[in-house]
C-alpha cells in the first residue's frame, strides 16, 4: 500500500476549502461507494451499490464468490464478505484497481445519471476528499496535531473530480461518452463467467427526458407509396401534452393544446 501512495502521491487539504465526505448521510455522502440509492446492473444483474461491484471484480475467477458479494444487502456487508478471499483476488488487482474504481464510478454515473450529475455538480470546482480515519490511499486522514486538514493520496476523490470534469467538458456537446460505459480492457473483466459488456444508458435517457418533459413520438404517416419511392406527409414529430399543473398562471398566454416541434430540435445532437 505504502509503495501505491508513494506512486500517486500525498496532498494535504484544508478541510474548509474542499468538498469533504465520512458518512453516507452527510451532505457529500453520495459520493461515497457505500453509499445507497446508486444501483447498477451489469450482464442484466442487479447491483445495490458501486462497492460491491468493485469488490465482486476481484475475483473474476471465483464467480461463486462474485454472487456471495453481490447478494449482500449493505455496501459495508459486501465489503467484509470479500474480506476472507482477498489472498485469492486476481493477480493483477493492485495494479489494476484503480482502473476498475474508475470504471465502477463511470458506471455509477451513466446509470444514476441525473442524481450522480446534481451531486458532482454541487461540489463547483473544489477539491474532493473522502475522510478516512485510516486510508490514506483512497482517502485522506486528519493529522495528529491537526483536525482541520487531511492529507493522503485521495485517490476515491481524484477519480471523482475527474469525473466531474468529464461531465462538465461533456454534458453540452457529447454526453453521450459518459452514458455508455466500455468494459475495461483488461483481461479476464467477467461477472458470473461472462465477460462483461457495455453498459448503454443512451436509450434510458431520452425516455426519461421525454417523459419529464411529457411528450410523446408521432410516427410520420405514409400518403403515397409506390416501388421506389415513399412519400410522408411530414417528418417526425414530438406532439408535447397540454400542462394541466394548477400552478400554471391561467393569465398567462394560453398554450394550445398541442405543439409540434421537430425532433431534431429537441435530440442532443451527441446522440
Amino acid at each position: 500500500m505504502e509503495a501505491l501512495i508513494h506512486k500517486y502521491g500525498e496532498k494535504t487539504y484544508s478541510l474548509q476549502d474542499i468538498c469533504a465526505f465520512k458518512k453516507t448521510k452527510e451532505l457529500f455522502g453520495g459520493l461515497s461507494n457505500m453509499a445507497s440509492g446508486f444501483p447498477l446492473v451489469v450482464n442484466g444483474k442487479h447491483i445495490l451499490t458501486s462497492e460491491a461491484l468493485y469488490q465482486a471484480c476481484r475475483f473474476p475467477h471465483l464467480p461463486e464468490v462474485q454472487k456471495e458479494i453481490i447478494a449482500e444487502r449493505s455496501p459495508m456487508s459486501a465489503k467484509m464478505k470479500s474480506k476472507p478471499h482477498r489472498i485469492n483476488s486476481r493477480p493483477d488487482f493492485e495494479e489494476k484497481k484503480v482502473d476498475i474504481m474508475r470504471w465502477c464510478l463511470r458506471a455509477k454515473f451513466a446509470q444514476n445519471f441525473f442524481s450522480f450529475a446534481q451531486l458532482l455538480e454541487s461540489t463547483d470546482d473544489k477539491d474532493i476528499v473522502e475522510n478516512s480515519h485510516k486510508d490514506r490511499f483512497w482517502g485522506a486522514m486528519p493529522e495528529k496535531d491537526n483536525e482541520t486538514s487531511l492529507t493522503g493520496a485521495n485517490v476515491l476523490g481524484r477519480l471523482l473530480k475527474q469525473l466531474r470534469k468529464e461531465y462538465n467538458d461533456y454534458k453540452f456537446t457529447n454526453l453521450s461518452k459518459l452514458l455508455y460505459v466500455e468494459p475495461l480492457k483488461i483481461s479476464n473483466f467477467v461477472l458470473f463467467d461472462e465477460p462483461i459488456q457495455a453498459i448503454d444508458e443512451r436509450e434510458n435517457f431520452l425516455n426519461t427526458i421525454r417523459k419529464q418533459l411529457n411528450i410523446v413520438i408521432q410516427k410520420p404517416k405514409i400518403v403515397q407509396k409506390t416501388e421506389n419511392i415513399v412519400v410522408i406527409d411530414n417528418p417526425v414529430f414530438i406532439e408535447t401534452k397540454p400542462v394541466t399543473k394548477k400552478s400554471v398562471n391561467t393569465n398567462a398566454n394560453k398554450v394550445p393544446e398541442t405543439k409540434s416541434i421537430k425532433t431534431e430540435m429537441l435530440q442532443p445532437t451527441l446522440l
